[in-house]
């Protein structure tokens, strides 16, 4: 299994925390390398196989997890490389409700306040991918939390521009999520920064 989490739930809502997506398969019993992370809007229609532990996940149709593995390891294929044994790609969310509908996850997590944020964001991993979409009026209120980071290496597909930008975005800018993303130029900016 490749795409592991932690789903909580918190007021009758289901949040998701701790999401991995391991490059060459998850080993419960190793240590796992987080090697990037990449920050999304918020989990989508990925379900648990279990609550309140670090397990393997269910995609059920989400696509974010499989795109971002399929980008990682063309990269390492451009290289020459195989990934790290038991590394992994960190999930980060603009917030942590789950659903496919983000309007209705947006309403949803209203009415929690704050729910709390992913543990794993208080690291620095080597490579942060920014893919949470364009400017939006309720969401650019969470993105501060990561632009404040002091990050080595960072990247975001620049929607306006239609390029990989290797460098921080400010709230406004025109981030591409992953869905409909080209895939080569981001395959070969990771290659580039592996």
């Amino acid at each position: 299994m490749s795409y592991v989490a932690k789903f909580k739930e918190i007021d009758g809502d289901l949040f998701r925390f701790d999401t991995r997506v391991y490059l060459n398969g998850y080993d419960a019993n190793i240590d796992g390398a987080c090697i990037a992370a990449i920050i999304g809007k918020n989990p989508g229609s990925a379900s648990p196989t279990i609550l309140d532990s670090l397990a393997p996940l269910d995609l059920d149709g989400d696509k974010l997890l499989p795109n971002v593995r399929n980008r990682f390891l063309s990269a390492f294929k451009q290289m020459g490389k195989t990934p790290p044994e038991n590394s992994y790609v960190q999930v980060w969310n603009l917030f942590y409700l789950c659903n496919k509908d983000l309007g209705q996850a947006i309403e949803s997590y209203k009415k929690h306040g704050n729910a709390g944020y992913c543990p794993t964001e208080s690291s620095i991993p080597e490579l942060v991918w920014f893919a949470w979409g364009p400017s939006d009026q309720y969401l650019n209120n969470f993105k501060g939390r990561f632009l404040s980071k002091e990050l080595d290496k960072r990247f975001f597909y620049n929607n306006r521009l239609r390029e990989v930008s290797a460098f921080t975005p400010k709230i406004i800018d025109s981030v591409k999520h992953t869905q409909g993303m080209p895939a080569f130029p981001v395959e070969s900016h990771l290659a580039s920064v592996l």
